[in-house]
């Protein structure tokens, strides 16, 4: 039987008065009920994802449809029918969920902070797609966009940066000479090898996932092929000399973020154009809850200006 010490370790706060150590508690009891109660499959996520999204449709004045475009598929976002500019936001969620639907509250914040369109390509997600599925998905998506709407900023966040990174290489790869007039990446998940700096470090108090979730949805999306493939692990080769200017943000202190302090080393070097953006403390994924967390409604409103600023759009007043 285990002792009473033993039984409070990690679950309630040391210190009752501490905000850190409530939340540090809550994303460890989250993680245990997550991985050993429920165990709940990437489908089940996805349905609760797709249900709790439904709930909040974000701020009067946003409007969202879905869009067939023939080579690609997803949702467009403006705010009362602004479409000064466009801008493409590749959702994230560990390639194995995540939609439109998902982002559609955060992509209503963006349009009202750019006035421009927001357009949302899907993809095919993990476990039943596996990889290059996303990634082709979501370079013909760009290819087409870029074909169609001219100049155009590229946000993606987590798994969905790695999908823009990823795309930009092969575009790169196939001649393409800077096709986007800049790109922004949220809290990217930018190494997916078992070697990674984030998984051996496993930093995990504000974190409602870990190492072994890291690995898992990794592993769902890869299958055999190769982590260390610079298409799906962009620090394996490090040269960024092709990217457009850069808007890189991440909390200090994520699970990502040694990964990430990697990634801008490198762009750093490879003289990237870079724009650097920090929260202290924020729990991976904030920037999706504008209408929930101060923090997420930061991030929008300082994402949507330096949008605004590289599409070379006047400041906004209202």
């Amino acid at each position: 039987m285990r002792g009473g010490n033993e039984l409070n370790d990690g679950w309630l706060p040391g210190d009752w008065t501490s905000k850190s150590a409530w939340l540090e508690s809550a994303h460890r009891a989250a993680r245990v009920l997550r991985q050993q109660v429920a165990q709940a499959t990437p489908q089940q996520l996805r349905q609760a994802l797709e249900v709790a999204s439904r709930l909040n449709p974000g701020p009067w004045g946003g409007d969202f449809h879905e869009v067939d475009f023939g080579d690609w598929k997803g949702a467009e976002v403006t705010w009362k029918e602004h479409r000064e500019g466009t801008v493409v936001w590749v959702h994230g969620g560990a390639f194995a969920f995540g939609s439109p639907r998902v982002y559609r509250a955060a992509a209503v914040h963006l349009a009202k902070n750019t006035r421009c369109r927001v357009l949302m390509p899907t993809y095919r997600l993990a476990p039943e797609h596996t990889y290059p599925d996303a990634h082709d998905d979501v370079c013909r998506a760009l290819e087409e966009i870029r074909a169609t709407f001219g100049e155009v900023v590229v946000v993606g966040d987590s798994a969905g940066a790695n999908l823009v990174l990823g795309s930009l290489a092969r575009l790169h790869e196939q001649g393409a000479r800077n096709p986007f007039r800049a790109v922004a990446l949220l809290s990217p998940w930018c190494d997916l090898r078992p070697s990674a700096k984030s998984v051996v470090r496993n930093t995990v108090a504000h974190s409602p996932f870990d190492c072994e979730d890291s690995m898992e949805y990794s592993h769902n999306y890869l299958g055999e092929h190769p982590s260390d493939d610079p298409l799906v692990c962009p620090l394996v080769n490090g040269d960024f000399r092709h990217l457009p200017p850069v808007y890189l943000e991440w909390a200090e202190d994520e699970f990502l973020t040694p990964d990430i302090e990697v990634l801008r080393d490198q762009m750093e070097k490879s003289g990237v154009s870079l724009t650097v953006r920090t929260e202290s403390q924020a729990v991976h994924g904030w920037q999706v809850l504008p209408d929930l967390l101060p923090e997420a409604k930061r991030s929008s409103v300082a994402l949507g200006g330096w949008i605004r600023g590289q599409l070379g759009l006047s400041e906004m007043t209202d």
